[in-house]
C-alpha cells in the first residue's frame, strides 16, 4: 500500500524551496563580496575578497596535508550601452596551500595562467586563510594601446573544492560572477 504525503507537508516543502531559491534577496554560500579596480596607465590591478569559503572541513583538509586550491577566473570586458558587451581578455589566478608535517609550515603557491607568481611559507594559519580568500594590488591585465580603454569592467568568480558526494566523488563549487564598476584607462587608444 502506498502512503500519501499530506498536502500541507508538500506546501510547506515547496515554500522552503522557493525561499531558498535564486529569488532570495541574499546569496547563500561563498561569494566574492569585494572587487575593486585600480587602473594605472595601461595596467589593471584588482583588490578582492571571497567570503564564506573557509569552513572547518576545509581547514581540516589543509591540516591533513592535502593541497587545497582556489581558482579565480577573471575577465575583462568593454561595456556598450545598447549592444552586447565585448570580451577583451581573461586570466586565471590560482592560490594553493599545502601543509608540510615535517617542518610544520604551510606552503602557499600563486600562479597566473599556470605561470608561477610566488611561493612562500608560513606557520600562521590566519595568514594562509587571508592569502586564499583575498588579493591586494594583483596585476591582472596590461591593455595594449590599440585595445579599447573606456567603459571597461572586470568580472570575477571563484572555483574551489567543496567536498565529496557519496564520500568519493569530488565536487567543485563556484561563486556567481561579481562585476566591478566601470572604469577607463589613461593614455591613448580607442
Amino acid at each position: 500500500m502506498r502512503s500519501r504525503i499530506p498536502a500541507a507537508a508538500l506546501i510547506a516543502a515547496s515554500r522552503l524551496l522557493v525561499a531558498a531559491g535564486p529569488g532570495g534577496t541574499e546569496e547563500v554560500g561563498p561569494r566574492i563580496n569585494v572587487l575593486r579596480i585600480e587602473p594605472r596607465g595601461s595596467d589593471v590591478s584588482i583588490r578582492f575578497h571571497l567570503e564564506g569559503a573557509l569552513n572547518p572541513e576545509l581547514a581540516r583538509k589543509i591540516e591533513a596535508g592535502l593541497e587545497t586550491a582556489i581558482r579565480y577566473d577573471i575577465r575583462l570586458y568593454r561595456q556598450y550601452r545598447w549592444w552586447f558587451d565585448r570580451f577583451l581578455d581573461a586570466r586565471v589566478y590560482r592560490v594553493s596551500v599545502t601543509f608540510d608535517p615535517v617542518t610544520h609550515e604551510y606552503v602557499i603557491s600563486e600562479t597566473m595562467d599556470g605561470k608561477p607568481l610566488g611561493r612562500s611559507t608560513t606557520r600562521d594559519f590566519s595568514e594562509v586563510a587571508q592569502r586564499l580568500v583575498s588579493g591586494e594590488n594583483l596585476l591582472v591585465f596590461h591593455v595594449v594601446p590599440d585595445r579599447p580603454r573606456r567603459n571597461l569592467y572586470v568580472s570575477m568568480r571563484a572555483t574551489f573544492d567543496s567536498g565529496y558526494l557519496f564520500a568519493f566523488i569530488p565536487v567543485d563549487a563556484r561563486t556567481s560572477w561579481k562585476k566591478s564598476r566601470r572604469f577607463e584607462l589613461t593614455g591613448g587608444g580607442p
